[in-house]
């Protein structure tokens, strides 16, 4: 019996066949999709900032006196209608991901007037991101190679 044909030889074969982009396409499953968007909407917008961590604009006195739930001094969420949380979206391509809404609200368009960072993702949201993938590529190594 030559070396090959051996558990180990057989792990090889299958770590061989390993293939980074099936296993960030695996990563992305709609569990971490949904995590994404909500990084995006609980932790950065309903705090008022964008992929930056900048302030996107804060209510003014006027706004407060047509809707006294957005009190002047605060920041935007972008959450008036939830129209623009509910069209947020994440595209898996093989190597990157890209995070799509629809922005016109009214004669608006969300994007022009505060820019594509509001649906980025933060330092913080990046490193949960990378945390979460991290720790799906090793299940997927671990599954390949049939390790408990």
């Amino acid at each position: 019996m030559g070396f090959m044909e051996t558990l180990l030889g057989d792990k090889l074969k299958k770590a061989a066949n390993l293939s980074e982009s099936l296993a960030w396409l695996e990563a992305f499953d709609q569990a971490l999709m949904n995590n994404i968007i909500k990084w995006i909407q609980e932790d950065q917008l309903q705090q008022g900032i964008d992929e930056d961590g900048d302030i996107i604009g804060l209510y003014s006195d006027f706004t407060e006196s047509l809707n006294p739930e957005k009190i002047a001094g605060t920041p935007y969420t972008l959450d008036d209608t939830g129209d623009f949380y509910r069209s947020m979206y994440v595209v898996v391509l093989k190597d990157s991901i890209v995070i799509e809404a629809d922005p016109i609200k009214g004669n608006d368009n969300l994007f022009f007037k505060y820019g594509d960072g509001i649906i980025g993702l933060t330092e913080e949201s990046m490193g949960k991101l990378q945390e979460e993938i991290r720790k799906k590529y090793i299940q997927f190594v671990k599954n390949a190679l049939e390790i408990d």
